[in-house]
């Protein structure tokens, strides 16, 4: 098996369901990491709605589209936040179309691969849903963490993911990132649901990766378009982020901004 620190992870962060605050935590949790002196790349692959740039208030000149059409390069169209990382800016406005046909996804999926060993960690910022283009990126990932409130329909759309990755895909790869829980009981709880299931009908293992709380300083920043971690540093939400990224950043301990390669070395 691959030692974890001999390549650079790619994430996958998903929700079966829409509001489940799944960009937030993976800008909060991008943050986190690159305070912790990790190289972070993040990809918005929530195509037809992609908006991380317009959430870090960046504005780009390029982005996937100009990929797909092969105007520039993948690594051409990185741009840096002032929060420390880069992204991979996401095409917005074609929710009626596909995103990639099958050779354009693997062309893209297998560059980013490449670009990959330049950062500690990658994450993937899919759409919200089970359709085949999340499939296609969850799929494609080293891991996926699956972000589920406690929400009967949440809780519900999640296990439907875990099961089509499973069924479809022959894929055991999802974690469960358990956010707005009322009280950490509650959120031990919904846990509890998504993994007794996960185990009784799939013979699927689902690990926690954390417990984010409900707060209302969570849901202010998000209105001001600002991180959490940056606005309200010792809210209660911030701190959860911050435990689940010294956590990934242990895991992975042995990789840091200074051994990585640089894109297309």
């Amino acid at each position: 098996m691959m030692n974890p620190t001999e390549r650079t992870p790619i994430i996958a962060i998903a929700s079966g369901k829409g509001g489940a605050g799944k960009t937030s935590f993976t800008l909060n949790l991008c943050y986190q990491l690159t305070k912790l002196g990790k190289k972070v790349l993040v990809f918005d692959a929530d195509i037809g709605l992609a908006n991380i740039d317009v959430q870090l208030g960046i504005s780009t000149m390029k982005d996937l589209s100009d990929v797909i059409q092969g105007f520039c390069n993948l690594e051409d169209i990185i741009a840096r936040s002032e929060k420390g990382f880069d992204i991979i800016p996401g095409r917005s406005g074609f929710e009626k179309q596909p995103f990639l046909t099958t050779l354009e996804r693997r062309d893209v999926l297998k560059r980013l691969r490449d670009i990959a060993g330049a950062y500690d960690f990658v994450f993937l910022d899919v759409a919200a849903g089970i359709d085949n283009e999340v499939l296609s990126f969850t799929k494609y990932a080293d891991r996926t963490f699956l972000v589920v409130t406690p929400d009967p329909s949440s809780i519900t759309d999640a296990y439907a993911l875990i099961k089509l990755l499973k069924t479809k895909h022959e894929k055991e790869n999802c974690e469960v990132m358990i956010n707005q829980a009322g009280s950490l009981p509650e959120g031990k709880n919904t846990f509890a649901k998504v993994r007794m299931a996960a185990e009784k009908f799939l013979r699927v293992q689902v690990p926690l990766v954390g417990i984010v709380p409900y707060d209302r300083q969570y849901s202010t920043a998000v209105k001001l378009q600002q991180l959490t971690s940056i606005a309200f540093p010792n809210s209660d939400a911030s701190l959860a982020i911050e435990k689940i990224a010294k956590g990934l950043a242990s895991e992975y301990g042995n990789r840091t901004g200074d051994n990585v390669r640089k894109i297309g070395s």
